[in-house]
């Protein structure tokens, strides 16, 4: 039951009993990093392996959901972000570029927005 639901989360998910885990060295693994490992045992589930890069990819998007939690958690929060979602609906908005020179003009330099 547990493997259909793994398999659902993530398509390129192999599963890999535990006598096979010599066939796993460190060269297949570097071909494979895109490549989840459950290894198993008689169908049970033991343990997961994965690429460093993917374990950091799951680890970044695990604090953006608590980071999200904490902020709907927080009274001033929320209600700052509801107010801000009341503001979009009824057209209290204005441009990013006019906020922007509003700031440079009361303040002089403004610093440059991150881009991702």
């Amino acid at each position: 039951m547990a493997t259909c639901a793994l398999q659902r989360l993530d398509p390129d998910v192999k599963f890999v009993g535990v006598s096979k885990l010599r066939d796993l060295n460190a060269t297949k693994l570097k071909d494979d990093q895109d490549t989840t490992y459950v290894l198993q045992e008689n169908d049970q589930p033991l343990a997961v392996l994965l690429s460093y890069e993917r374990y950091l990819i799951i680890q970044e998007q695990l604090e953006s959901v608590m980071s999200a939690i904490e902020m709907l958690t927080d009274v001033d929060e929320r209600t700052g972000l509801i107010a801000g979602f009341e503001d979009l609906k009824d057209g209290r908005t204005r441009p990013f570029a006019e906020i922007k020179a509003a700031l440079r003009e009361k303040y002089g330099k403004v610093a440059e927005t991150p881009t991702r």
